[in-house]
């Protein structure tokens, strides 16, 4: 099976439709470890800030006074960037495991295809995997 570029349409990979679902697994396991990496960070991040604001809502009035608690905007950002941004980047890894298990179903379904087109950014993804873990085509 050729697996073509979409944009210009040349042959990039050459796979068996084995190789290639097993490439896409183990694609799929890669965004599954990277969605548990971002969750555990995102848990991290809550359980510093529940503590923060612990030992803050147990000082005194006067301590309170000189403890040095960012402003709130400032909070809101930290916010923004720990787990607004990082729970987007999960929704945007499903959507990627949805579409790589959407063409494993086609070419489980069709394994005699003798071309597959593939978009750009899923070349490089499999590009990259290649190279670490040192697949020969």
């Amino acid at each position: 099976m050729d697996i073509l570029d979409e944009y210009y349409q040349t042959t990039v990979f050459r796979f068996s439709s084995e190789e290639f679902v097993n490439l896409l697994q183990r694609l799929i396991i890669k965004k599954e470890e990277e969605i548990l990496l971002l969750k555990d960070k995102i848990i991290k991040y809550e359980e510093k800030r529940r503590t923060h604001e612990a030992w803050y809502q147990s000082l005194s009035t006067f301590k309170k006074l000189f403890a040095g608690r960012p402003p709130i905007h400032h909070q809101a950002v930290e916010y923004l960037v720990n787990v607004k941004q990082r729970f987007h980047n999960i929704e945007e890894m499903k959507k990627r495991i949805a579409e790589l298990n959407k063409i494993i179903d086609l070419v489980r379904k069709e394994p005699n295809i003798d071309q597959f087109v593939l978009s750009q950014t899923l070349m490089d993804e499999i590009k990259r995997l290649i190279e670490v873990e040192g697949i020969r085509q």
